[in-house]
Parts: C-alpha cells; sequence; structure tokens
C-alpha cells in the first residue's frame, strides 16, 4: 500500500479536486487565442486549474486541454486511487475541525506494546 504520510503525496490544497471534481467557473484567458473556433475558458475555483475548449460553429467541442498548476498531477503509477483521496479528504477536513476550533493536532500513536 503507498504511504500518504510522504511529502509527495502532501497535496492538500487539491486533495477536494482530485476527490469531488472540479469546481469550474467561467473565466476570460486573453493569454490563449486558438486558432479557429471559438474560445471557452473555465477555471476551476479551488486549486486553478484551466479547461480551455475550442468551439465549433455548430456548438461542438473541437478541441479541450487543461493547464494544471504546478504539483497538481501525479507521475505515472503513483495517482491514489478514489478511495484514498477520499481517505485524505477526511484526514483533511478533521485536521481543518480541529484548527479551527484552535485544538492541537493528536500525538502520533505508537504501536506495540509500551514497556
Amino acid at each position: 500500500m503507498t504511504d500518504l504520510t510522504t511529502p509527495q503525496w502532501d497535496r492538500t490544497q487539491y486533495t477536494r479536486c482530485n476527490t469531488y471534481g472540479h469546481s469550474w467557473f467561467d473565466y476570460d484567458n486573453s493569454d490563449w487565442t486558438p486558432l479557429f473556433g471559438t474560445p471557452l475558458v473555465l477555471r476551476c475555483e479551488r486549486c486553478g486549474t484551466e479547461r480551455r475548449d475550442v468551439i465549433g460553429s455548430q456548438g461542438q467541442v473541437i478541441q479541450r486541454n487543461y493547464s494544471y498548476p504546478e504539483g497538481y498531477r501525479y507521475g505515472r503509477g503513483e495517482r491514489p486511487d478514489r478511495a484514498q483521496f477520499r481517505l485524505m479528504l477526511l484526514e483533511q477536513r478533521i485536521r481543518e475541525a480541529r484548527a479551527a476550533r484552535g485544538e492541537a493536532a493528536p500525538a502520533a500513536r505508537r504501536r506495540g506494546r509500551s514497556a
């Protein structure tokens, strides 16, 4: 099983998007203009990912690309599965709730018997 506590898995700012999916809103991006068709750009309000569509004259999606923020994407074979993302989100929500109440994080549990 993958160790989700290592720094390579500490992408808490992206956990909600990887668990729920992105929260899109219309976004005007003047930095990107397609060679043909009409641009339709959406941006995620949580992580900043951009979805860049090119729309044809009949309303069809001709092309779709995504622009991800640095640190969002995982290497091949490293991406947690949906269940792991849900567990990471639950842990994150517990930490956030404790922080909001001003509680300290619990001490790490030790395995085995104490002498």
